[in-house]
C-alpha cells in the first residue's frame, strides 16, 4: 500500500513537471512569435524610413548627396530629419555652417579644429582605405569607424600573413560618459582576401572565421583557430574573443563587444546636442547670415498662470553663456528679443520684438560672473492650443539662442477642477500689489530657474494654483510627491486636507521640504487632488538634485508692468483677438483702451480692426490720423486699402506711389497694380506684376492675371 501510495505520488510529480514544462514551452513560443511579430515590425518600419530617405537623398544636389554621406558616422537622426525638410539651398548651406560651429570644440577662435580635424580624417581614409575596395574610402566600414572615432591609439596590419585573412586591429581609449571602457579593440578583416574589409563581431563570429581554411582534413575548430591567432599574435587573439582586452579567453564575453559596437555608434546622440536642429525649422526665416554659426543652448521655461480674469504666459530663457563687449571697466551687450505665437495651422497669435540693451560695471559684473543670466517676463493669452517661440539674438557677439514648447490655454470655465502648472521656486519674496513680473501673483515673487536644479542646502518649494473648485468637497485631499526618476520608489508623500493648505486666493501652498534628505540624482514632484481615493486632477514638474552645494540661482533681468489689468495687456489681448478673428471683441477692447490712453498703436490697430468689419470710411478715418501725426508706413497701408474698397483708386495711388517710392513689398505692388488698371493705365499694371512676380514667383493667381492682361492688352 505505501509503494503504491509512493508510485502515484511519483506519477502526480512527473505529471506536474510535464504540465510545467509545456507551460514554459507555450510561453517560450508565445515570446517568440511576439518577437518575431514586433521584428517583423521594426523591419517594415525601417525599411520604409529608408525608402524615403533614399527619395530625400535623390532629390538633393550632388554638393549636399556628398555632405551627408561624408558626415553620416556623425550626424544625428535629429539632424538628419531636419535637413530632408529644409527647402533652398540657402537654408541648407545654413545648416551645414551650424552642424559644424555646434561641434567646435573651441568657438571663440577663428579656425574650427573638429572641422580640420574631421577632413583630415576623410583625406586619410580616402587614401588608404580605398584600395581594392569598390567604394570610397571614407565610405567604407573602415572609414566609418575611423571618421566617427578618429586616429586610434594602434593600427597593426596583417595583410601578408599566410594562415589569416587580412586584417587590421586597432586600439582605442574610451571614454566612460559615452558608455566606452577605458580601452577597447576593433577587428577589420577582409573575407576571402578579396572585397572591403568589414568589422569583425567578437561572439557573433568566431575566431575560425579569421583564419584560413586549411587543405588539412583536420576539422577548424574554435580553440585551432584560436591557437592559429595566438601564434601570429597575442593581441589579435584577445580582439577575436573580445574587444575589451580584459576579458579573458575561456570567458568569450560577445556581449561586452556588442556594447562596445552599440555604444560607438550611438556616439553623435549622446555627444552633440541636437537642440539647435529641433529649432532651427523655426528660427531660420529670422537669423541673418552673420549669426547663423553661433548658436548658444539654453534652457527655458514657460508656465501658464491665472492672474486676475486673464491667464499669462510666465517665462525665462537662460544661455549658457552671454557674451559682453568691454571697455574701461564697462560691459555692454545689446539683445534683441522676439516671441511669436502661433495656432497650430501656423497663423500668428502674438508677436513682439523688442531690444534690450545692458551695461554693467566691473563689480556687477563679477559679484554675478558664476551665474547664470536670465531674461524673464510675462505677457497675457487667450485660450486655445499654441507654438510658443522665442528668439533671443546678441547683437553685440552675434550669437543667438531660442527656444520652442506648446502652450494650452483652457477654454472657457471648466465642469471639473483644474491645477495650474507647478512653479518650483528657490525663494518667495513679497512684491507690490500694484506692480507685476515674471513669475509673481496676488503680491508674491517667486525666484524660478529654467534649469530646475537645486542644491542639497536648499529647500524645494512648490506653487500651484486651483481653478474651479466649485465641484470639490470638504473632504478632498492634496497629496504632494516626490519620485526619483533613476529608481521606482516613491521617496517622499505628504498628504493633508486642501481647506488646510487653499489660500483665499485659491492658491495650494505647502511647507518648503528640506533637500539634504535626499539621494542626488533626478526627481519628479506630482501634484494630486484626491476625492475618495479618486483622482480628480494632477500636475507634475520635474528638477535635478545636485550633489554638491552650488549657486542654483539664476541673476534676473525681468520687466516691471503696470498691474495684470493695465491698458498694455488689454492692447495684447486686443491684438491677439483681432489676429485671431475676434474682430467684435477687439473693437470693444480697443474701445475702453482708447478712453484711457489714445495713442497711435492703439489707432492703427483700430483701423484694422474696422477695416476687416468692412467699415472702410472709419477705419480712413484712424489710419489718417496715424500717418499725419507719425508718417506710419502700415497706416498708409491701411490708407490705400480703404480708398480701394471704397473704389477711389487715385487716392488709393497716392498711398500705394508713395509706398513703392520707399520700399518694395509684392503686396503693395500688387494692389498698384490693381489702381492702375482701374484708372485704365494698363502698361503700368503689367509692369508692377512682372517686378511682383520676380520677387516672389510662387503666385499662380497674379500670374495668370498677368497673362490674361498681356493677351487683352489693345482691348
Amino acid at each position: 500500500m505505501v509503494n503504491m501510495v509512493k508510485k502515484e505520488a511519483v506519477a502526480r510529480d512527473k505529471y506536474s513537471l510535464i504540465v510545467a514544462e509545456f507551460r514554459r514551452f507555450l510561453k517560450a513560443i508565445s515570446f517568440l512569435l511576439i518577437l518575431s511579430i514586433l521584428f517583423i515590425s521594426y523591419l517594415f518600419v525601417s525599411q520604409s524610413y529608408a525608402q524615403k530617405e533614399k527619395e530625400a537623398i535623390k532629390n538633393l544636389a550632388p554638393a549636399y548627396r556628398e555632405w551627408l554621406e561624408i558626415v553620416t558616422p556623425i550626424i544625428t537622426d535629429t539632424e538628419k530629419e531636419v535637413f530632408f525638410k529644409l527647402k533652398t539651398d540657402q537654408e541648407r548651406d545654413r545648416f551645414i555652417n551650424f552642424f559644424w560651429k555646434i561641434r567646435d570644440p573651441n568657438p571663440d577662435t577663428a579656425e574650427n579644429e573638429f572641422y580640420r580635424d574631421y577632413l583630415e580624417r576623410v583625406h586619410f581614409a580616402d587614401q588608404y582605405f580605398s584600395i581594392g575596395s569598390s567604394k570610397r574610402g571614407c565610405l567604407s566600414e573602415r572609414g566609418y569607424y575611423y571618421l566617427l572615432l578618429g586616429k586610434p591609439l594602434e593600427r597593426q596590419i596583417f595583410a601578408t600573413q599566410s594562415n589569416i585573412w587580412p586584417m587590421e586591429l586597432w586600439f582605442y581609449k574610451g571614454d566612460g560618459k559615452y558608455g566606452l571602457p577605458g580601452y577597447f579593440y576593433l577587428l577589420f578583416y577582409q573575407p576571402q582576401g578579396i572585397g572591403d574589409y568589414r568589422l569583425y563581431y567578437p561572439g557573433v563570429e568566431g575566431p575560425e572565421n579569421l583564419v584560413i581554411p586549411s587543405l588539412s582534413t583536420e576539422q577548424l575548430t574554435r580553440d585551432r583557430a584560436l591557437n592559429i591567432i595566438k601564434g601570429i599574435n597575442t593581441e589579435l587573439a584577445k580582439a577575436a574573443i573580445s574587444y575589451l582586452p580584459e576579458d579573458r579567453a575561456d570567458t568569450l564575453s560577445s556581449f561586452s563587444s556588442q556594447s562596445i559596437i552599440a555604444a560607438i555608434k550611438s556616439l553623435p546622440e549622446k555627444k552633440f546636442s541636437t537642440e539647435y536642429a529641433r529649432n532651427y525649422l523655426s528660427y531660420k526665416d529670422f537669423i541673418e547670415v552673420d549669426y547663423s554659426h553661433n548658436y548658444v543652448t539654453s534652457s527655458a521655461v514657460a508656465k501658464v498662470i491665472k492672474n486676475g480674469d486673464n491667464y499669462f504666459i510666465h517665462w525665462s530663457i537662460e544661455p549658457d553663456k552671454v557674451n559682453f563687449a568691454e571697455s574701461e571697466g564697462i560691459y555692454s551687450a545689446i539683445f534683441e528679443l522676439t516671441i511669436r505665437l502661433e495656432d497650430f495651422n501656423g497663423n500668428p497669435v502674438f508677436a513682439r520684438t523688442e531690444e534690450i540693451p545692458l551695461r554693467l560695471n566691473r563689480e556687477q559684473f563679477e559679484a554675478h560672473a558664476r551665474q547664470r543670466f536670465a531674461f524673464q517676463d510675462l505677457f497675457p493669452v487667450l485660450p486655445g492650443s499654441y507654438q510658443l517661440l522665442f528668439l533671443l539674438k546678441n547683437k553685440t557677439a552675434k550669437d543667438f539662442t531660442s527656444y520652442e514648447t506648446n502652450i494650452i490655454i483652457p477654454e472657457g470655465p471648466s465642469a471639473e477642477p483644474l491645477l495650474s502648472q507647478l512653479f518650483l521656486y528657490h525663494l518667495a519674496t513679497p512684491s507690490s500689489d500694484n506692480k507685476i513680473k515674471a513669475f509673481s501673483v496676488n503680491g508674491q515673487e517667486f525666484l524660478v530657474s529654467a534649469r530646475n536644479e537645486f542644491s542639497p542646502a536648499e529647500k524645494l518649494s512648490v506653487y500651484c494654483q486651483l481653478l474651479n473648485p466649485k465641484t470639490l468637497s470638504d473632504n478632498t485631499v492634496v497629496q504632494l510627491c516626490l519620485k526619483s526618476l533613476d529608481s521606482p520608489e516613491v521617496t517622499n508623500c505628504q498628504k493633508k486636507l486642501l481647506k488646510e493648505v487653499l489660500s483665499a486666493d485659491k492658491e495650494i501652498r505647502f511647507e518648503p521640504i528640506g533637500l539634504n534628505q535626499f539621494k542626488p540624482g533626478y526627481y519628479q514632484v506630482e501634484l494630486l487632488l484626491l476625492e475618495n481615493d479618486k483622482i480628480k486632477a494632477r500636475q507634475k514638474d520635474n528638477f535635478i538634485l545636485l550633489a554638491q552645494p552650488a549657486l542654483t540661482t539664476p541673476w534676473v533681468y525681468s520687466r516691471v508692468h503696470k498691474a495684470a489689468t493695465s491698458v498694455e495687456f488689454y492692447k495684447d489681448l486686443a491684438s491677439q483677438n483681432f489676429l485671431k478673428g475676434n474682430y467684435q471683441e477687439a473693437r470693444r477692447l480697443l474701445e475702453n483702451i482708447l478712453t484711457v490712453e489714445d495713442e497711435p498703436e492703439s489707432r492703427l490697430l483700430m483701423a484694422r480692426i474696422l477695416f476687416a468689419l468692412n467699415n472702410y470710411k472709419d477705419s480712413l478715418t484712424y489710419a489718417t490720423s496715424v500717418y499725419k501725426s507719425t508718417g506710419n508706413r502700415e497706416a498708409a497701408k491701411v490708407i490705400a486699402l480703404d480708398y480701394a474698397k471704397l473704389q477711389d483708386w487715385k487716392s488709393s495711388l497716392v498711398y500705394l506711389e508713395k509706398l513703392m517710392a520707399e520700399a518694395t513689398e509684392v503686396s503693395v505692388l500688387n494692389l498698384a497694380a490693381e489702381a492702375y488698371i482701374h484708372i485704365g493705365e494698363k502698361e503700368k499694371a503689367i509692369s508692377l506684376l512682372e517686378k511682383s512676380l520676380g520677387l516672389l514667383p510662387d503666385q499662380p493667381n497674379i500670374k495668370s492675371w498677368l497673362e490674361d492682361l498681356k493677351k487683352n492688352k489693345n482691348g
